[in-house]
C-alpha cells in the first residue's frame, strides 16, 4: 500500500515522529474540542518506536495550529495535517 503523504510533502516535514499513545492522545483532543471532524486517520509506523499522525477531514488550521502550538510539528500537505513532535 502506498503512502496517501507525497515523498515532496514528507521531506518538508521537519519534526521527530511522535509515539504511538501521543498520537492517540492528540487525536482524542483535537475532537473533543471540536477543532477536526476527521474523515480519515493515519496513524503510520515510521519506525519500530515513532509514528507520524496524518488527518483528513473539516477543520481550521489557524485554530489547530494554536492548539498544538510548542507541543507538534503542524503541517498540511495534500489536504491531510501531518502532525509530528517538534
Amino acid at each position: 500500500m502506498k503512502s496517501v503523504i507525497s515523498p515532496v510533502c514528507l521531506q518538508r516535514i521537519k519534526g521527530k515522529r511522535v509515539k504511538r499513545t501521543e498520537a492517540v492522545g492528540l487525536l482524542k483532543e483535537l475532537v473533543a474540542e471540536q477543532l477536526i471532524q476527521p474523515s480519515l486517520v493515519l496513524i503510520k509506523q515510521r519506525t519500530p518506536d515513532a509514528y507520524q499522525l496524518q488527518i483528513k477531514g473539516n477543520y481550521n488550521f489557524q485554530e489547530i495550529e494554536m492548539f498544538v502550538k510548542n507541543r507538534f510539528a503542524l503541517e498540511e500537505c495534500m489536504g491531510y495535517l501531518v502532525f509530528d513532535t517538534p
